[in-house]
Order: structure tokens, then C-alpha cells, then sequence
């Protein structure tokens, strides 16, 4: 006969649901809060508290359109406080309205989907300024979330704040592998779903959606580039640190292990890029370019310059009129060119960039045609002062 066991019950354990944590209940009687607690079930100073159940959580968050399909590290106030000593704005600060919902994004907010997401509290700063880049009326974030195309946010971070943050700026930085990158890119869509409202099939109306929707983050090479760095091409010094988005679709290969010229390997980038279908076919726009160190300097040893390199593909980059003129807009007759359209309105439309590792490489993801431009912004303090370190965040 099998022994039963009476189940032990703790009544001052703590049994607080996430949706408290989150609203930051109060119990009226209590007196003097301590606010790293997770919870008032105890008045005792030493005393454990256990943190919501992670997979309880996840599954929760999940049925109710909060997640992306991935677990999630449940959002606890002592985590969101730890993320908010990051940020030199009130926890409540109202740094964006995020369509299509036109979701207030604040500093807590964007704090919970980072911790939602995996990131260290270190990130904060960067996520703050991602989602004020990405709120500018230029990128057309509206448009971006609800069109019916494929297009993903990828980030680019540049400067200083890389190292610190521990980025991958070579081998598999497009990949799994590296926390920095793979989990800022993940907040950033957490907080799409959760304070942009873009859930799939509701605020975000991609066919089929794309991998690059999951995290689509990396920082460019800077140690093995041959020309200015991407931020400071933009205007910035090499001291500063910047981030950059742009709607882009999800990377494609470029595999050219043979050709020894610059004029030889742009031939293939090109052909490689002017594809009938894709979104620039129609609409041009904007063209990110992202070469190995091998590449970039097969092209540089031949004397090419970044600027030589983004008029080459400009001018070179056209597919026949008949086959672009097939996507979701007519084609605009500005654009065409002896019976031929440019995928790019002009050399500056190309963000190119060197990064990855060893590998006859290049990565090509098309815009969004001009639907949405790129936006790059300084990580600054509130006043306007550049940063060299995360740490100078947490000076109050």
C-alpha cells in the first residue's frame, strides 16, 4: 500500500502573480516598503524569496501574446530595478510613442521586455536609444510594422560601448552565440510586440515573417576594416558610440572565393543583389552591405575606397524595368534607365560595412524601398553629453 503524504503548505510563502510584481501592488498597511522585495508576504529581513516560475511565466506570457514563442526570464520588480540604476530618465518618461498601437514607451517598459529577452541591466541604455531611433518619422515604423513584406529592424551598433557590452563583431555575429547581440535584438522585438502592439497577424501583417524578426544585431569590424568606420562616415568621432537601425530583410550570402579584383567581386555582390522581386526591384532604396575582412580587402588592395565602392554598386546595381515593375507598387518611370532600374537612389543609399570572420563572405539584406530610411543616433547622457562607458549612466 502506497504511503500518503500530507502536502505541506507555507502560508507566508510568497505566492504573488507576475501581473502584481509587474503593477507594482502596494499593501496599503505596510509601512516603509522596501522595494527590492518581490513581494510583502514576510516581514522578515532574511528571509528567501523565490522568483516567479520561469517556464509558469513564460507559458503565461505566451497565451497572452506577450513573448515571441521563446521563453522568457520572468520581468521582476528587483530585476527592473536593477535594469532602471542604467537609465538617467524617471522610470515612467515618456521617450517614444510606438506605432501602430502608439504604445508610450518608457524607460520601465522598455526595461521589462529587455529583461523578457535575456539582456544584463548593462544594455539598458543602448535599448533606450534603439527605441527612440527607431520612433523617428523617418525610419516609418507604422509602415514598417504593418506592411505584408518580410522587413525586420536590424540594429547596428558602433563605438566604444561594443567592447564593453562584450559584442560579436566577427565570426557568427549574425548568428547565435554571443549574449550582446542576440538578446538587444530580441528586446527590440519584444518591445515591437508588447508596446507597438506589432503581434503577428494583428499589429504586424508579414506573409510569412522572417527568421531576422527573432534578432537581427551586430556591431561592425573595426579592428579589420580598411575604411572609416561606419559611424564615422556618418559624422561622428571614432570615440563615440552610436546605434544605427534600418528596416532590412534577413541576410543573404554572397559566396565569391575566387575572384582576385575589386571589379571581379563587386560583379558578383551586384548580381547577387539585383534580384526580380526584391523590394528595391520596384521601390529603390536603401541596400545594406555587410563584407568579411577577406572581401573588403581583396576590393581595398586594388586602391578602392568605401565611397569608390558605394558609387560602383549604384551604378551598377540594375535589373530590366520589365522584371522590377512586377512587385506591389507600379513602378515609378523616375527610375528607369534605358529599359533598366537602379535598386538604389543613390551611392549613399548603400550602408556598407565590415565585419564577420575569416571567409571569402559578403551578407546583402534589401530595404524596405522608401518606405523607411535608416536612422543613427549618438548614445548620449540626457543632456546631450557623448558616453564612453555604460557606467557613467549609473552616476545619479
Amino acid at each position: 500500500m502506497v504511503k500518503k503524504y500530507k502536502k505541506i503548505v507555507n502560508n507566508q510563502a510568497c505566492g504573488c502573480l507576475i501581473d502584481e510584481i509587474l503593477e507594482k501592488k502596494e499593501n496599503k498597511d505596510e509601512k516603509n516598503k522596501n522595494n527590492s522585495r518581490l513581494c510583502s508576504a514576510s516581514q522578515s529581513d532574511m528571509e528567501f524569496f523565490v522568483d516567479p516560475d520561469p517556464l509558469k511565466t513564460s507559458i503565461d506570457f505566451y497565451q497572452r501574446h506577450l513573448t515571441d514563442g521563446l521563453p522568457i526570464i520572468p520581468p521582476t520588480r528587483e530585476r527592473a530595478n536593477r535594469f532602471l540604476d542604467y537609465s538617467k530618465h524617471d522610470p515612467s518618461e515618456l521617450l517614444a510613442l510606438l506605432p501602430p498601437k502608439m504604445g508610450q514607451a518608457t524607460p520601465e517598459k522598455i526595461a521589462i521586455n529587455s529583461i523578457m529577452a535575456g539582456c544584463l541591466p548593462q544594455f539598458q541604455p543602448v535599448m533606450e536609444h534603439v527605441i527612440q531611433a527607431i520612433s523617428q518619422d523617418k525610419f516609418n515604423l507604422a509602415g514598417v510594422n504593418a506592411t505584408t513584406h518580410p522587413v525586420s529592424i536590424c540594429t547596428i551598433i558602433n563605438g566604444p560601448l561594443t567592447h564593453e557590452l562584450g559584442m560579436n563583431s566577427g565570426a557568427g555575429c549574425l548568428g547565435p552565440g554571443n549574449m550582446a547581440n542576440a538578446t538587444i535584438g530580441r528586446a527590440l522585438r519584444l518591445c515591437l510586440i508588447n508596446i507597438a502592439g506589432a503581434i503577428p497577424g494583428v499589429g504586424d501583417h508579414a506573409t510569412h515573417g522572417s527568421p531576422a524578426k527573432y534578432s537581427y544585431c551586430f556591431t561592425e569590424n573595426e579592428d579589420e576594416t580598411p575604411w572609416d568606420l561606419f559611424h564615422v562616415e556618418n559624422g561622428y568621432l571614432k570615440d563615440d558610440s552610436t546605434v544605427t537601425v534600418m528596416a532590412a530583410e534577413a541576410p543573404h550570402n554572397v559566396n565569391d572565393h575566387r575572384s582576385q579584383t575589386a571589379e571581379d567581386l563587386l560583379e558578383t555582390i551586384i548580381h547577387t543583389a539585383v534580384t526580380a522581386g526584391c523590394n528595391n526591384s520596384h521601390v529603390p532604396g536603401e541596400l545594406l552591405v555587410i563584407m568579411s575582412p577577406e572581401h573588403s580587402t581583396t576590393i581595398s588592395r586594388d586602391g578602392w575606397e568605401k565611397e569608390d565602392v558605394k558609387d560602383h554598386i549604384h551604378e551598377n546595381a540594375l535589373l530590366p524595368a520589365s522584371l522590377g515593375d512586377r512587385g506591389g507598387r507600379k513602378l515609378d518611370d523616375e527610375w528607369i534607365i534605358s529599359e533598366d532600374v537602379r535598386i538604389t537612389r543613390s551611392p549613399s543609399d548603400v550602408l556598407l560595412l565590415v565585419a564577420g570572420g575569416p571567409g571569402r563572405h559578403t551578407m546583402i539584406s534589401h530595404g524596405f524601398g522608401n518606405g523607411s530610411l535608416s536612422v543613427t543616433l549618438p548614445i548620449t547622457l540626457k543632456d546631450g553629453s557623448m558616453v564612453h562607458s555604460v557606467e557613467e549612466f549609473k552616476i545619479k
